[in-house]
């Protein structure tokens, strides 16, 4: 299969994609054509992707978050006709984690009971499981079960409500309703 066919099946799908994790359209192009680079020159051993999709995917979902690093590692020069030396300040990188840590303190209320007073305890105040399992009744592997489920239930709720992107090191950089599109982050929904 040529490249350019490969191209007109899935540059829509990618395009979408891409639109729906940048709001920036002319950003969203630009990432689109790195796409479509990589593509071209990956020409030569594309026979032996299993899965051209996946990898076309892969590369895109590549290129949004290298995107984002750039858009957060921006220097710039403060007014230079007001400054005697040039200084350049470096932004320290934008994330989400102080909204998603509200935002999930109240999904806690949409656990059932036990897993909530288990995320409450353990990881909001800080009590030690083995405090936990006594005040429980529980084994100390009974305890750390408890809190391991409450915490994929209330990862699950997460995800059922928002669409979640987060960089290399876990910070969340994007945090979007997935009922809401278009409009700022609001937790009222969930």
């Amino acid at each position: 299969m040529s490249i350019e066919t490969i191209w007109e099946i899935h540059h829509k799908k990618l395009e979408h994609y891409i639109i729906k994790k940048v709001s920036d359209l002319h950003e969203a192009e630009d990432i689109l054509q790195e796409v479509s680079l990589k593509l071209i020159k990956k020409q030569n051993s594309i026979h032996q992707l299993d899965n051209i999709e996946v990898w076309l995917f892969r590369v895109t979902q590549n290129a949004i978050i290298d995107y984002y690093r750039r858009k957060n590692k921006i220097s710039y020069m403060d007014d230079l006709n007001s400054l005697n030396t040039n200084v350049i300040v470096t932004l320290e990188p934008e994330n989400y984690n102080l909204e998603a840590a509200s935002c999930i303190l109240k999904l806690t209320d949409y656990l059932p009971e036990t897993y909530k007073e288990a995320i409450i305890e353990s990881d909001y105040k800080g009590i030690k499981q083995t405090t936990l399992g006594e005040k429980w009744q529980l084994s100390n592997s009974g305890t750390k079960n408890r809190v391991q489920r409450a915490r994929k239930k209330l990862k699950e709720t997460l995800f059922k409500c928002c669409e979640v992107t987060s960089d290399n090191k876990g910070n969340i950089i994007e945090l979007v309703n997935k009922n809401i599109q278009g409009e700022s982050f609001s937790c009222v929904n969930c």
